[in-house]
């Protein structure tokens, strides 16, 4: 195990500091919109202060930022123009042989709660008795075919293709669409940010020193003189804000890292600059990758939701 000095560390000077605004406002209104971004240090889930073991709660990394480390900065900024949701799963297409079809029918209509060995027995018999059967069939057709496809220079001639051109059949996929797990959520946030003065200017440039440092990893932190090991980007927790609370009506999510940050100092595609030379406007764009699954309960019941 690494030593806690070595593992996972930032050199204090690397960390800027806030929080940033943007606009430049001292504070935000009761009913004031807008994107409240929270930068903290990674901490590996299966480490110590993870708690990423057996049993641990599924609910690290909820909006009360449990299971997250060390707090570095936090950045205020405006609502912006494109706000969505996504959800979704990964579903496929599995083929089913015919022998497979049977057993799985009847593993599935004998297990009930936990008791498996009887139901998975008698499965394993039915599928041996349907194929003993199904060999005099279809099957035993196809294998066969098969294996003079195999031998014989036929091109790229299928056992389906045999069937098809002389039978007008082609054998039963019995095709199921099964479910592969979930998608992770990912978004997007795109800012266009226009310097008014030099204080503005300022600002601009710390909130993109943040995503920065956010969105790369560290070498050569406290303990680790010989660069031997990388320190891990930081998570980021976005929350759509009203007031002082997470806005209720639209989709929440939990802390994600940046997949990818993009500055442009031409968003209008010109160059120009002020007089002390900062760009009189610039675009950023972030990409974010959750870390966590959400849970159909996660996403009912009052309050702000995922």
């Amino acid at each position: 195990m690494l030593p806690s000095s070595i593992a996972g560390s930032y050199p204090t000077s690397a960390i800027p500091k806030g929080p940033y605004r943007y606009p430049r406002e001292e504070a935000f209104k009761a009913t004031t919109d807008y994107v409240k971004l929270t930068f903290y240090k990674y901490t590996p889930p299966f480490s110590a202060e993870g708690g990423g073991t057996v049993g641990a709660d599924q609910g690290a990394y909820n909006k009360s930022s449990s299971g997250v480390g060390e707090k570095y900065s936090t950045l205020y900024l405006y609502m912006p123009e494109d706000i969505e949701g996504e959800y979704g799963g990964n579903w496929e297409k599995q083929n089913f042989s015919e022998v497979a079809r049977g057993a799985l029918k009847t593993f599935g209509t004998s297990a009930a709660g936990d008791k498996f060995e009887g139901p998975l027995k008698e499965a394993l018999e039915t599928a041996a008795t349907t194929g003993s059967n199904f060999l005099t069939k279809g099957t035993g057709v196809a294998n066969a075919i098969s294996t003079i496809l195999g031998k014989t220079n036929f091109g790229s001639v299928t056992v389906n293709d045999v069937f098809s051109v002389t039978t007008g059949q082609v054998l039963n996929p019995n095709t199921e669409v099964l479910y592969r797990g979930p998608k992770m959520r990912t978004f997007s946030l795109s800012y266009k940010l226009l310097p008014r003065n030099k204080a503005d200017a300022e600002m601009i440039r710390n909130i993109i020193q943040v995503f920065k440092v956010a969105t790369l990893p560290n070498f050569g932190g406290a303990g680790d003189k010989n660069a031997s090991f990388v320190s891990l980007p930081q998570l980021v927790d976005v929350t759509f804000m009203t007031g002082n609370k997470p806005n209720e009506w639209v989709t929440q999510y939990k802390p994600a890292v940046i997949t990818n940050f993009n500055v442009s100092y031409t968003p209008d595609g010109a160059w120009a600059t002020g007089p002390d030379g900062a760009p009189v406007a610039t675009k950023i764009s972030i990409d974010f990758q959750e870390t966590k699954m959400v849970y159909a309960n996660e996403v009912s019941g009052g309050g702000a939701l995922y």
